[in-house]
């Protein structure tokens, strides 16, 4: 049975591991000016920035199978071009080998209801191309797509 819970003191080393796992998966082959080692070292140090972080509009959710953390969820409250105020989904990220087994949506259900306790009532998110997977995940939970962002670069 999964548990989704708030992060705990002792969470530390699961929430790095995965946020490196996340960036892994999502940013390694994208072009840089740094270093891989220098990457990874900003990761490691963003993770525990946002372990220690106490803001009232971020939150992180792990979730936890047999008493051992496979996977968590970042969320933000950040003000919108509107004025308003817009819920931003930042991280999903399960480990690999407990995928497909309802953990990402679970995560998902429960940032969702903390962001409607805050009474956002818009969640974004945006993905980088290449990831049709994450794509129809996102999709079969309930995000659609809106708009679609093109970049040209100059080699």
């Amino acid at each position: 049975m999964a548990l989704v819970r708030q992060l705990k003191e002792n969470d530390l080393m699961y929430f790095t591991r995965y946020a490196i796992d996340f960036f892994h998966a999502i940013y390694k082959d994208l072009p840089s000016e740094h270093s891989l080692d220098e990457r990874l070292r900003h990761r490691k140090y963003w993770a525990a920035d946002q372990f220690m972080n106490d803001s009232p509009d971020q939150k992180v959710f792990v979730v936890e199978v047999e008493g051992k953390v496979v996977g968590y969820i970042m969320g933000i409250i950040e003000a919108d071009e509107n004025e308003g105020r817009t819920g931003t989904l930042q991280e999903l990220f399960v480990d690999e080998f407990y995928r497909r087994e309802g953990l990402g949506t679970e995560l998902c259900k429960h940032m969702f209801e903390w962001f409607w306790s805050r009474n956002i009532s818009t969640i974004q998110l945006s993905l980088e191309a290449g990831h049709p997977k994450v794509h129809a995940f996102m999709e079969s939970i309930g995000f659609m797509a809106v708009r679609t962002k093109y970049e040209y670069k100059k080699e």
